[in-house]
């Protein structure tokens, strides 16, 4: 009876460390995002949510870098004739190819100690206005770039119908 009680609690502790452990994330070191949600307030604003991963946690820039360049984008596109998206473009005094981006700076979130890897969601506020324009149905993709400059893979919105 005491070996068994014996071995029991040995089980029992070694399932407890193996429980209590930290498992380390391991993602590549290019940002990774993914679309979560878009939430309108009428017309002059507007949420958006993206989960990000990170290898290297090298996402954002402290508060004192005023020389990187913002490291989110938010490419506008409008639905056009045939159901395709387009940018904004050929509007008076602009060239053909000018295109609306809106631009953010992620502040500084690399974790301290050893393990440097990243995952989370980052809210996006828009709060220009008027943020759609004229068009009755738009859409971002958006980009982040993490210190490095290693560029994220490209994703989309839900199409987002605008509130006149």
């Amino acid at each position: 009876m005491k070996h068994f009680k014996s071995s029991l609690l040995f089980s029992i502790l070694i399932l407890f460390m193996a429980a209590s452990c930290v498992r380390e994330k391991n993602f590549p070191p290019q940002p990774a995002i993914e679309f979560e949600k878009f939430i309108t307030y009428g017309h002059d604003s507007a949420d958006c949510f993206i989960k990000f991963k990170d290898g290297d946690g090298d996402i954002g820039h402290p508060l004192t870098d005023k020389t990187s360049p913002d490291d989110l984008k938010m490419k506008y596109l409008y639905k056009g004739p045939g159901g395709i998206f387009l940018p904004v473009d050929s509007s008076v005094g602009t060239s053909h190819f000018d295109t609306l981006f809106y631009s953010y700076r992620v502040p500084d979130i690399t974790p301290d100690g050893q393990y440097k890897a990243l995952d989370g969601q980052i809210k996006i506020k828009l709060r220009a206005a008027p943020i759609f324009g004229p068009h009755s149905i738009v859409k971002f993709e958006i980009t982040l770039t993490d210190r490095a400059g290693n560029k994220s893979n490209v994703v989309s919105t839900n199409e987002i119908p605008v509130v006149p």
